[in-house]
């Protein structure tokens, strides 16, 4: 099966070099295809982007451990995702196309007219942004190997190089377009997955009466997932998801509001069809009697009993694919904000720097990796947990930023530095239980502090102003 995965990966290197020959070399061009991406272009890499190896993996393990609850507060919370692209995603789009903005910090450096606020929102997103970027090379690594038997560290250096390859090669174009062939993959593993397991187990009814007899209680919802639980995740994944700068620079791609209208119709119904799979295997496999020593297992041993072959292997590399799309747009997105928000690009020439960029990222997950596979880091854990709870906190800042004039620079500034506060001192057990997840107690104080801070602050300017005569 080593032929299998190098194939898929000459396929992609294919890809990222004919996305070079027939892309522009222009800036616009290459960080972001030249604002041209259509409907279905659009909708694959928005939804690949956001699929990680948690979709194979991360859900099933979930259900088999705490039952079909999972399945509401994923699949409906990411449903509910497209309500803040459109908010929010459309009018980064006109705004990116009036004033020539590709990355999120910028958007807001401009809209705010504040550098500092610039640099402080691009220092939060690259924070809990690169963490979980090397986390897809080190599952990308695991996955190879289960597949071919090749040596974990070995196969997370070679995709990881890979992806390097074709994102400096091709840019935003090479992303996009891979991101297709990604999401083609997976989407089709996941769905022949289902299918295969539910007719060896007799069918859909009779696998889902199995798991009923074996383990009724995860059938109720309040097995594991309260309403204050359902209601955290849903608030997360709407607020967080569009702050994610992979997710957010795609805004910037759209051919024309068309294709992001499209999307956001679109998304939700196939989302949340696609993630009930993984979520019925998960409790599926409880009425089968199958023990597994990780949860994250599940999935694999169901395919693996109960599939041909070939569907096992589509699996594994519809799991790969799902690694791959989601790390290489937070390579690209990281590298862009390293060259247009600092000042390095200007100097070198911003495509130029974009490239260099991107390989001394890869240089820096590659050793990361090598790290991983012979200790452990409690930071990078910690960051990894809390990416949403801490990219979900820049969302108050950038609603403000493009719907109330009223917002003060240095009450943004301070705002988010609260809201990160708050999530750190949860990761230390310093907060108190509230019924929600901490990630969404720190968003509303991130939220209520910039609305009081600004008032605050525009009282202040319009006294000051006031005692030096001008009004």
């Amino acid at each position: 099966m080593l032929a299998l995965v190098v194939l898929y990966l000459v396929a992609l290197l294919i890809l990222g070099l004919i996305a070079e020959r027939s892309g522009r070399k222009d800036p616009e061009g290459y960080f972001l295809a030249g604002r041209s991406f259509k409907p279905i272009l659009l909708f694959f890499t928005m939804a690949a982007t956001n699929f990680s190896a948690f979709f194979f993996l991360g859900f099933s393990g979930y259900a088999y451990s705490y039952g079909f609850g999972e399945y509401g507060v994923m699949a409906l919370g990411t449903a509910f995702m497209p309500i803040m692209f459109y908010i929010i995603g459309r009018k980064a789009w006109k705004l990116g196309k009036e004033k020539g903005y590709a990355t999120a910090p910028e958007l807001i450096g401009g809209e705010m007219d504040s550098r500092t606020l610039r640099l402080l929102v691009m220092a939060v997103m690259v924070i809990f942004t690169l963490p979980y970027l090397a986390v897809q090379a080190v599952g990308a690594g695991l996955i190879i190997n289960a597949l071919s038997g090749t040596d974990a560290l070995l196969g997370a250096v070679v995709v990881t190089i890979v992806i390097g390859i074709y994102v400096s090669l091709g840019g935003m174009r090479a992303s996009g377009w891979t991101d297709v062939l990604q999401g083609i993959l997976m989407f089709s593993a996941m769905l022949m997955a289902g299918i295969f397991i539910a007719n060896a187990l007799g069918g859909f009814e009779a696998a889902g009466e199995s798991a009923y007899s074996a383990y009724p209680e995860f059938f109720k919802r309040d097995r594991m997932f309260s309403v204050g639980v359902w209601i955290s995740f849903i608030v997360l994944w709407i607020f967080a998801d569009p702050m994610f700068p992979q997710l957010f620079s795609r805004f910037y791609t759209a051919k024309n509001e068309k294709s992001l209208k499209l999307t956001m119709i679109v998304y939700p119904f196939l989302i949340s069809f696609l993630f009930l799979i993984p979520v019925l295997v998960g409790v599926w496999a409880r009425g089968t009697g199958l023990q597994v020593d990780a949860p994250n297992q599940v999935m694999i041993v169901m395919v693996q009993n109960y599939t041909p072959a070939w569907v096992f292997y589509l699996v594994m590399l519809g799991a790969l694919s799902a690694l791959m799309s989601t790390a290489d747009s937070q390579l690209f997105s990281i590298s862009s904000m390293a060259v247009r928000d600092t000042n390095i690009g200007r100097r070198f020439g911003e495509v130029r720097t974009g490239i260099v960029m991107t390989w001394m990222i890869v240089a820096g997950i590659i050793l990361y990796t090598i790290y991983f596979f012979n200790s452990s880091s409690e930071i990078m854990t910690f960051l990894i947990k809390n990416s949403f709870s801490g990219l979900a906190i820049l969302s108050p800042v950038f609603l403000a930023a493009l719907y109330w004039r009223r917002t003060g620079r240095m009450s943004a500034v301070l705002s988010i530095i609260l809201g990160e506060t708050y999530v750190l001192l949860s990761w230390g057990g310093m907060t108190p239980a509230t019924g929600f997840l901490d990630g969404v107690v720190a968003l509303s104080i991130s939220a209520a502090s910039l609305v009081v801070l600004s008032y605050a602050e525009d009282f202040l300017g319009r006294h000051r102003r006031a005692l030096h005569g001008n009004p």
